[in-house]
């Protein structure tokens, strides 16, 4: 009997620890700087438009729909890249948005995940972000 309690105890601890490490290497773990999108960016139809333009010149290669100018090679990354016409867009945190579009593949846990996203954040002014920002979460559906 004894030897059947430890067993379950031994069973319940790698349980909770194999659920801990799996939680610890989601992707739902980065660690971004928190920021606060401006009011003027916030459903702006002057900023969501800028940012529409920024988005067809940057970012659909890769991140568009076909009829967009998605590149053919887009269908083969692993991750896939995101078209952000996903609903969960729109109530994203904005903060974490900006911080994929400053730093793309340049960070954890994203490096070690093979995300070929370029950093643009030395090529787009604060502004720009803010804008693309805006754009993929009027984008969302």
């Amino acid at each position: 009997m004894r030897g059947a309690k430890d067993f379950l105890r031994i069973l319940l601890r790698l349980t909770i620890l194999a659920t801990l490490l799996l939680y610890a290497c989601s992707d739902n773990q980065a660690d971004y700087p928190q920021r606060q999108m401006p009011e003027t960016f916030k459903k702006n139809p002057a900023a969501v438009s800028a940012g529409h333009e920024l988005f067809r010149d940057k970012c659909a290669s890769c991140h568009g729909k076909p009829s967009e100018g998605r590149f053919e090679r887009a269908e083969f990354f692993n991750p896939p890249a995101p078209d952000f016409t996903d609903a969960r867009y729109r109530e994203a945190d904005p903060a974490y948005l900006y911080w994929r579009i400053e730093t793309g593949k340049t960070v954890e846990p994203y490096r070690s995940q093979g995300s070929v996203m370029p950093a643009w954040g030395a090529h787009l002014s604060e502004e720009q972000v803010w804008q693309i920002v805006a754009y993929l979460q009027a984008r969302a559906h």
